[in-house]
């Protein structure tokens, strides 16, 4: 009998325990993955450099076109400073139109992390008690078990910051190794395709079924909390490793299916999110027996080909395992982390017009394979060029910060390129049919962009680079648009370049016979006409009051510094928008936000190499 009641008790305890880790009404992942809605996103990863805040670093990242943001949560850190320590920050990224935001979570606090040594002397770097229940019957307060540090941590942090994250991204480089085991092919000894890593090998030091459980972990208490957010597998970098989380469980023992451990590690989360940094994982490199040595091609097309060739690797695995939309549905992904140096290191490529390159193009291409986000390494520049020490010093959308002036430090030319892409493509959707009607040559690659809502099309183009350390490319290209009124034989486009965010000058050039080089540079249809181009008049404007906007558009006979104001002859004082700006020659045009100006006459005032022109402009009414 009293065998018996210790029996009952035992399951009792068993069926308690077991419904404490199974939620009510979650579906994993390999059930439903929430369709995502909203609009691709132009990131950057945060990083630390006092003496700027995070506000002010939220602020300078906005101004370089940033409109999501990665940053960091540590259970070390809020235990240190409070779980609500960063509501301003998060709350001031909101401010700034800065949404859908990433944020990598995890790194115990000392007192809660797993001392147990797997390997060698150094001891787990993930959280103790993960294998005590996800969940209790709402002791302190919480639904989750406060024995379970991870759950404990995971639930604090989602109830603090949900409303200001939608992709939570569990770990960073849980993968990073210290072995080439992760590119050895599978079938080879040690090959990770076919083995686990060693908890020796790779940064987490602690059995890879540990990770599956923080995966689990964190799927369950976050889609308890938020079922619209995004569990993220954390920012890898090898396919190897993704066939190891989806061949086996969160089983402690094994990996094995039971009844404990039914699902193995693709069932805990929605996003693959994944890093790459083509100049050091072979994309720019191959093994040539003819030369006994390795054959290089450090140029930008071929570092964003090997950026989403990793895609295309771990899609590959993906569908090894029934992540097709059929069987399991399919899982969206996104770029947390990449870049190629500004300056070269050793072997690396690196150069600051190659780095420019590469981003507008990376950018242009994760919207053609359909990524969620991209999120450049870094905000800042870690070093002064003369001091650099590795190629990850130099990888910023500004000039070093730490230790700077606040707001003093300057954008450097991928930075601008950057807010440039974001400022024309924002809001945009790569768009296929458009795409195809374009029938781009070998020598031409790009894409078109087509807004939701206005249907505009938008175009970036280039010339592809195929020569080891360089970006000089050219080609011509023709735009297959026609005349759009009887009198015209051509029609023209309106061109931007890298650096129009600079100016926000646009060129108005005959669509035919377009000169492209290595810089990525974008086009829309012009309703410029063609008699425009022999016009006498050297100013002409049109206003569009819905928009609440002004075209200026002017003619330079010569490539000479130009000078452009407008005079408000109701307030006796002048706009500038040009300041002697070299401007090649050519029909231009400016647009001007004429929310916050007067109705009434102006005049705009073109200085061409000294040379004045002025015409009457009225906002607002018609001229009486």
């Amino acid at each position: 009998m009293r065998n018996l009641l210790l029996l009952l008790m035992l399951i009792s305890a068993y069926i308690g325990c077991t419904h404490a880790q199974q939620p009510q009404n979650i579906k994993t992942a390999n059930d439903y993955i929430k369709p995502y809605e909203g609009a691709f996103r132009y990131g950057s990863n945060m990083g630390y450099y006092p003496p700027y805040n995070d506000n002010q670093l939220a602020d300078i990242a906005a101004q370089a076109g940033v409109n999501a943001m990665r940053p960091g949560f540590f259970e070390h850190f809020a235990e240190t400073w409070g779980y609500d320590i960063r509501h301003d920050a998060f709350n001031h990224y909101d401010s700034l139109g800065i949404v859908e935001n990433v944020c990598f979570i995890g790194y115990p606090s000392p007192a809660h992390r797993d001392n147990t040594i797997y390997c060698g002397k150094d001891s787990s770097a993930l959280f103790a008690n993960m294998y005590e229940p996800i969940w209790d019957n709402g002791e302190n307060g919480t639904p989750v078990n406060e024995k379970n540090y991870y759950a404990s941590f995971v639930y604090r942090t989602v109830k603090n910051y949900g409303k200001t994250v939608r992709f939570w991204e569990v770990w960073n480089e849980p993968d990073f190794a210290t072995t080439f085991k992760t590119e050895m092919a599978p079938g080879l000894p040690g090959a990770w395709w076919n083995t686990n890593p060693d908890p020796c090998e790779y940064n987490l030091h602690a059995p890879v079924m540990h990770y599956i459980r923080l995966l689990r972990i964190s799927y369950e208490v976050i889609k308890t909390i938020d079922p619209n957010a995004y569990v993220c597998v954390g920012g890898i970098g090898f396919s190897s490793f993704l066939d190891v989380l989806l061949r086996q469980t969160d089983n402690p023992v094994d990996g094995s299916v039971t009844p404990q451990y039914p699902l193995r590690g693709g069932a805990y989360f929605d996003v693959l999110s994944y890093h790459s940094y083509p100049h050091i994982d072979n994309s720019v490199r191959q093994w040539s027996d003819k030369i006994n040595g390795f054959e290089y091609f450090r140029h930008s097309d071929k570092a964003v080909e090997g950026v989403y060739k990793r895609k295309g690797n771990f899609e590959t695995v993906l569908l090894k395992y029934g992540y097709d939309g059929q069987k399991f549905p399919k899982k969206p992904f996104m770029i947390t982390e990449c870049n190629i140096p500004a300056k070269p290191v050793g072997e690396f490529m690196g150069s600051y017009e190659a780095q420019r390159n590469f981003i507008m193009k990376a950018l242009v291409k994760a919207q053609e394979q359909n990524l969620l986000q991209f999120h450049i390494y870094s905000l800042g520049e870690l070093t002064f060029e003369n001091q650099m020490r590795n190629e990850f010093d130099m990888m910023g959308l500004y000039k070093k910060l730490e230790g700077e002036k606040i707001y003093n430090s300057p954008v450097t030319p991928t930075g601008i390129a950057y807010r440039t892409t974001s400022k024309i493509l924002n809001g945009y959707t790569y768009d296929v049919d458009e795409t195809a009607k374009l029938k781009l040559p070998q020598t031409v690659d790009g894409g078109a962009f087509k807004h939701p809502e206005t249907k505009e099309v938008r175009y970036c183009l280039w010339a592809k680079t195929n020569k080891d350390q360089s970006e000089q490319a050219e080609a011509t290209y023709t735009f297959p648009f026609e005349a759009k009124e009887a009198g015209d034989t051509m029609a023209n486009v309106g061109m931007m370049r890298w650096d129009y965010t600079q100016i926000e000058d646009v060129e108005v050039i005959p669509a035919t016979n377009v000169k492209l080089t290595a810089t990525p540079m974008f086009f829309y249809e012009s309703t410029v006409r063609e008699r425009a181009f022999s016009a006498k008049e050297p100013i002409g404007f049109e206003e569009d009051t819905k928009k609440k906007e002004v075209t200026i558009t002017y003619n330079t006979d010569k490539e000479a510094p130009i000078t452009l104001k407008i005079y408000c002859v109701e307030d006796k004082n002048f706009i500038k928008i040009y300041e002697n700006q070299p401007l090649p020659k050519g029909f231009h045009q400016r647009k001007l936000n004429t929310k916050d100006l007067k109705k009434g006459l102006y005049i705009i005032q073109l200085t061409v190499d000294k040379k004045p022109y002025t015409k009457k402009m009225f906002l607002g009414e018609t001229e009486k």
